[in-house]
């Protein structure tokens, strides 16, 4: 076909070059049948307007932007979460053979993965709390009304909570869990707002698969005192031990599909890499040799080579995005391959972290998936690139090449609010799969 030309130029010079040279006031003719090669000079603003048969068609302030550098975990974790209401994970019959039998809650529509919010008005702290509630209205003769969540639906219940002779208490017939614990990674920690990302999938309740919404929880020092060896058909698992009331080192404030994130009390540090690694963007993430770190004994964190095998193409987060290997003969020697308690292992590649640890192939522990590092500080809320991915169109047709910086163009039309992005081209267990 006829080759399609535009125009383009800029309010400053030094900024940003096109085809190698730079972009300035003075007008460019550029085909776009052929590649655009774009890159940043410097640091800084620059509006850029684009014209077609001389007519301005499109102007946008491009920004070019460091990439955002962050502290590399790799760390053993203890998380312990606390759920917003108490999960029910069962019912259960009151009443002794030979007598009636009676499940209140299940005959109020009550069942397993609703989570009880209210009771009588009141929030539900913990399972403590719901249980002395139940009991103090059963024996004032009084009925209780559960206010209860099940998906995204607010449902309410009226239950007679009927006496218990074998435990001498009131109850409505349910089995209940406030929380979670266990052993994870620690993904990064970004030393500018002092927050962290870990584990790089959501933690969910054990017995009704649902995602835990936290009310509170803190992560803790742990270290790693054994490992279950895994085999295909049955994932290995890292054997941790940390304390709830010594070695804190944050809170949790999200537990979202791509891990779980905070605020950290101090400073960690990392003995690979002191000074800090930049993010990859999901467009820089290539297959090739890579590493994780992580720790297999007490607390020293090791490096072990590993294989990226493939990448997903993405513009909007998903927490598999690339299929990993593992290569290195010790870990496979100790581990067999990806193990439980390996969940959040920072992926590095060229001295960038590009991604995090997230899945275990149950049919073969050696590989597994893990998640683009860049949609884990989007979910933190430390990306520049948030809220243009929050609010507008990704134009992924327009990536272009240097390593030290990415872009981020905003139009400056007041009837469109566009954003186009210019980046480098190029135990909690893991969730098995």
């Amino acid at each position: 076909g006829f080759p399609v030309n535009v125009y383009i130029r800029s309010d400053r010079e030094g900024v940003i070059n096109l085809n190698g040279l730079p972009l300035s006031p003075q007008v460019a003719k550029v085909n776009l049948g052929t590649p655009l090669e774009m890159e940043p000079v410097q640091r800084g603003e620059v509006e850029v307007e684009l014209l077609f048969f001389g007519v301005p068609v499109k102007r946008m302030m491009v920004n070019v932007l460091p990439p955002v550098k962050v502290i590399p975990g790799g760390h053993s974790i203890g998380v312990l979460l606390l759920s917003h209401g108490v999960i029910v994970i069962g019912v259960a019959a009151i009443g002794e053979p030979g007598t009636m039998i009676k499940n209140p809650a299940r005959e109020a529509g009550i069942t397993v993965g609703d989570t009880i919010l209210r009771v009588n008005g009141e929030k539900i702290k913990n399972v403590v709390h719901l249980a002395e509630l139940v009991h103090e209205y059963g024996r004032q003769g009084e009925k209780v009304q559960i206010e209860y969540k099940r998906g995204a639906t607010i449902l309410v219940s009226e239950i007679e909570p009927v006496l218990c002779k074998e435990t001498g208490r009131y109850r409505i017939g349910l089995y209940v869990r406030d929380g979670a614990n266990g052993v994870g990674t620690l993904s990064f920690y970004h030393p500018e707002s002092g927050r962290y990302g870990a584990l790089g999938h959501v933690i969910t309740d054990v017995e009704t698969n649902q995602p835990l919404n936290v009310e509170e929880g803190t992560v803790v020092k742990a270290v790693v005192s054994g490992i279950h060896k895994g085999l295909k058909g049955l994932p290995g698992e890292k054997i941790g031990i940390f304390t709830q009331e010594e070695d804190i080192l944050g809170d949790i404030e999200k537990n979202t599909d791509y891990g779980i994130f905070g605020t950290l009390y101090d400073h960690i540090e990392n003995p690979y890499y002191p000074e800090g690694i930049p993010v990859a963007l999901a467009s820089q993430v290539t297959p090739g040799p890579a590493e994780i770190l992580t720790v297999l004994e007490e607390d020293k964190i090791e490096r072990y080579a590993i294989e990226i095998e493939r990448v997903f193409n993405q513009n909007n987060p998903t927490n598999k995005g690339m299929v990993i290997k593992i290569k290195d003969p010790d870990l496979i020697e100790r581990t067999g391959g990806i193990i439980q308690g390996m969940s959040g292992s920072p992926i590095i590649k060229d001295n960038k972290l590009v991604g995090v640890v997230t899945h275990v192939f149950v049919n073969d522990p050696m590989r597994g998936y893990g998640v683009f590092a860049e949609w884990m500080l989007y979910e933190l809320g430390i990306s520049p690139l948030a809220q243009a991915r929050g609010d507008l169109r990704i134009f992924s047709s327009f990536l272009f090449y240097r390593q030290d910086y990415f872009y981020i163009g905003k139009n400056i039309q007041a009837k469109r609010k566009e954003v186009i992005y210019f980046a480098a081209k190029t135990n909690f267990g893991n969730d098995s799969r």
